[in-house]
C-alpha cells in the first residue's frame, strides 16, 4: 500500500485571500467606493414602479390615461424644501430692495 497524501482542498483559502480588498485601500479610496448617488427620481410614483415614461406634467399623461390623476404623486426633494426657506429669506431682501429703489423713485419726481 502506498503512503497517502494529503493535499489542501483548493476551496481553502489563507487569511491574505479572504481579506476584503477594500480593506487594503487607503480611506479616500474607500470612501470613493462607498459613495452612492442620492439622485431623486424625477418620474411620478406609478410610472417609477411600473418603469414607464413619464413626461414629468403634473398630472402626467399616463396618469391621466389610467384615471389616476389624484395618485399621480412625485417625491419631495429634501434639498429643494430646506431651500425653501433660503428662497423665502431671498425673497424678503429683494422685496425689501425694491421698497428702497421706489422710495428713490418717489424722491426724484
Amino acid at each position: 500500500m502506498a503512503p497517502s497524501r494529503v493535499t489542501p482542498a483548493r476551496s481553502q483559502k489563507s487569511p491574505s485571500d479572504t481579506a476584503d480588498p477594500a480593506s487594503s485601500s487607503t480611506p479616500a479610496e474607500m470612501d470613493h467606493r462607498k459613495r452612492r448617488r442620492n439622485r431623486l427620481s424625477v418620474s411620478c410614483v406609478n410610472c417609477h414602479q411600473s418603469k414607464r415614461m413619464c413626461d414629468r406634467k403634473r398630472p402626467c399623461s399616463r396618469c391621466v390615461q389610467l384615471g389616476l390623476t389624484g395618485l399621480c404623486i412625485y417625491e419631495v426633494d429634501e434639498k429643494a424644501a430646506a431651500s425653501g426657506t433660503q428662497g423665502h429669506e431671498e425673497n424678503l431682501r429683494l422685496r425689501k430692495r425694491i421698497a428702497e429703489l421706489e422710495s428713490v423713485v418717489r424722491e426724484l419726481k
